[in-house]
């Protein structure tokens, strides 16, 4: 007999699928066949695990990539499953699959086991961990969180942080597996399968450095030529490279008033505003994220234009906190503190910069 909790519960769900499936004749397999077939051991697990992959990615290779197996190990899982439990769990068409009702029915199973898994191992490890997992990209957590982490401890003390910098795309499944509490990303879409704490609209303007911009300003009108500093993973969001140039350009229009010698390329933006900084030429400044280099004198606005509504500053959890959680206080502390720096950085633009701002949309 199955045990209670997430995993008798998946029990009863596939002992569920057993009695509705079309797929399984009642004459087919004795009654201790059919017990050794839906009995959880180790190999239904890992194959159930290994399904519940494929079809949240909707794809037999995503999950083989996401997996770090090789598509056909994934596509042997699925099939000895689908064997196992006398059942078609996917429909297979022009090198795609689509659940089946049943497999529909596993599919949610998996995901309740997960997230009752997932919360019974929080709150084992929770005596254990009591710092708040927090990740970031490597730009913002070095331009911003990092300059005013200790403002964040002033405001909220009793809660303790664990800040991890690297570059992940939004993912309910990546933040469940690495336990990341919330997630701080830069993009326009909205993220489905988390839950959004905050968001804070980001602006965007050329940067470079004192000497660069005072070369340009001695240049005539017209004349004004540029290398360009690209991020390419500005948004993680499939943009081709040089996306975020592209917006500002394309929102800026005529008035940009200069053209462009060439281009560089970085993964990073931190990385594209050192180049800046260093004279090699003009990056996209993101205002939260320059405000520091804009402060200190490392990086001025490269021209005079307002700048523009680009991507969204977006705090997630994987599911939603109770108003009074450490990682609701701490988006709440994100977004307060990301609209004063915000506005600070718009203090330092020129008047004419900001008395109004070029939209996107």
């Amino acid at each position: 007999m199955c045990r209670a909790g997430p995993v008798g519960y998946l029990c009863a769900r596939i002992e569920h699928v057993r009695r509705v499936s079309p797929h399984i004749s009642e004459d087919r397999k004795t009654a201790e066949d059919e017990r050794d077939a839906y009995r959880l051991d180790a190999q239904l697990l890992s194959d159930l695990w290994i399904f519940r992959a494929a079809a949240r990615f909707g794809s037999i290779t995503a999950a083989a990539q996401h997996l770090n197996v090789t598509q056909g190990a994934v596509s042997q899982r699925v099939l000895r499953l689908e064997s196992r439990l006398g059942v078609e769990l996917f429909r297979r068409h022009k090198g795609k699959i689509v659940l089946t009702t049943t497999g529909r029915t596993v599919l949610d199973a998996m995901n309740n086991v997960s997230t009752g898994l997932t919360e019974a191992l929080g709150r084992i490890d929770s005596s254990g961990r009591t710092a708040l997992v927090v990740s970031c990209s490597p730009s913002l957590a070095t331009e911003w969180l990092m300059p005013n982490l200790q403002e964040f401890y002033r405001d909220c003390p009793g809660i303790e942080l664990m800040v991890r910098a690297e570059i992940s795309g939004p993912s309910a499944s990546w933040m469940e597996q690495q336990r990341i509490d919330v997630l701080i990303d830069y993009m326009h879409a909205e993220a489905p399968d988390l839950v959004e704490l905050a968001t804070v609209q980001e602006y965007t303007f050329p940067v470079c450095s004192r000497a660069y911009r005072r070369h340009l300003d001695t240049q005539a009108s017209g004349e004004r030529s540029v290398v360009l500093m690209h991020d390419d993973d500005a948004w993680q969001e499939g943009e081709v490279s040089g996306s975020e140039w592209q917006e500002w350009l394309v929102a800026a229009g005529d008035r940009r008033d200069f053209s462009i010698k060439s281009e560089r390329h970085f993964n990073l933006a931190y990385l594209a505003y050192q180049a800046a900084a260093y004279g090699q030429g003009v990056a996209v400044g993101r205002a939260i994220s320059v405000n520091r280099m804009m402060a200190s004198g490392d990086l001025v606005a490269a021209v005079d234009l307002p700048p523009i509504a680009s991507a969204h500053h977006r705090i997630f959890s994987l599911r939603a906190v109770a108003p009074d959680s450490p990682a609701a206080r701490f988006a709440a502390w994100v977004e307060k503190g990301m609209l004063k720096t915000q506005q600070a950085t718009f203090d330092l633009l020129a008047p004419a910069a900001v008395s109004g701002l070029i939209a996107t949309e």
